[in-house]
């Protein structure tokens, strides 16, 4: 009997789990150590990651587009004051930099206008647990209990 709840343990963990597709990404105080006038390569040393994207070319700039990750609070909405509540991960911030020809940072800017869809989620498919539970788990049980 301890094999068989051993076993139905063991198969619910492993469908309710979920993946997450992530990018790498920074964090907002390594952003704000970024100067005008940095190398590429100060740059990405600064932040510890490389470009997630080119967003463009030009005869007089490049621009790549790094990941960042802000800071939020949680807290109850009555009790809500500046500095209550625990820290979690926010949303991913896309980061454009502007490089110079010679690779020198020339403009830093948040990108509000770029798309926020950095972060992919799979969850359990519940139509697939419920047959799952309703037909392939009592299938095993009446096989465990015939052997």
């Amino acid at each position: 009997m301890q094999k068989l709840l051993y076993s139905f343990l063991i198969s619910i963990s492993l469908l309710s789990s979920c993946i997450v597709q992530s990018p790498k990404y920074t964090t907002l105080e390594k952003v704000m150590e970024l100067q005008l006038g940095m190398t590429k390569e100060q740059v990405e040393k600064t932040l510890a990651l490389q470009p997630y994207d080119l967003k463009s070319v030009s005869d007089t700039a490049t621009v790549f587009i790094y990941v960042y990750r802000v800071v939020d609070r949680k807290t109850l909405s009555i009790d809500t004051q500046p500095v209550n509540g625990h820290a979690t991960l926010g949303k991913y911030i896309q980061l454009a930099v502007s490089y110079s020809k010679d690779n020198k940072v020339i403009h830093i800017e948040s990108c509000t206008m770029c798309p926020d869809n950095l972060s992919n989620t799979k969850k359990l498919d519940f139509q697939k647990l419920m047959v799952f539970i309703t037909i392939t788990l009592p299938v095993i049980l009446v096989f465990i209990g015939l052997n």
